[in-house]
């Protein structure tokens, strides 16, 4: 055997070595799938939190709507001064808990959309200070604008594919 050449032998730096190089990779890769199950629950969570809030900002504005009209029809001379007060102190509290959620989806929107929000806030309020004195409370301005935004809500809560 006088031409041949030697062997390469695997010794156990060798298999050390590969384990190791075996091991990094994994941990690698479970790195990469922690990260994109982060992922996963974050956009989770900022989708029901999205349509929670758009639910409630329905609620509200429904609320709110019903309470001005009752506010406005509220017969003057069966109900006195301190009724009257009650139900609009309820209509404004309703209003300012649209607001709240309206101003929590805006921040999460495009900044052209926090004007509307903002301004549909201040029709309801005008709305109850109208009701407040006996005008009138014709919320279908404030309704139309409304179902406008919502229809927003309902795209940014609605999945892509």
């Amino acid at each position: 055997m006088t031409g041949s050449s030697p062997q390469p032998r695997i010794t156990a730096t060798h298999v050390s070595i590969f384990v190791a190089a075996l091991s990094l990779c994994t941990a690698m890769y479970q790195g990469y799938l922690n990260t994109q199950a982060v992922g996963v629950f974050s956009r989770d969570v900022t989708h029901r939190e999205t349509m929670r809030s758009c639910r409630e900002a329905v609620e509200y504005f429904m609320e709110a709507e019903l309470r001005i009209r009752r506010l406005a029809s509220a017969n003057r001379s069966i109900y006195g001064e301190k009724e009257i007060s009650e139900l609009a102190f309820d209509a404004r509290r309703t209003v300012m808990r649209f607001a709240a959620v309206a101003t929590y989806l805006a921040n999460f929107n495009a900044a052209k959309l926090r004007e509307p929000y903002t301004a549909i806030t201040r029709d309801l309020e005008t709305l109850v200070t109208s009701a407040q004195s006996g005008g009138p409370a014709d919320t279908g301005a404030v309704e139309t604008k409304f179902y406008a935004l919502n229809e927003n809500c309902v795209a940014s809560v609605t999945p892509t594919r």
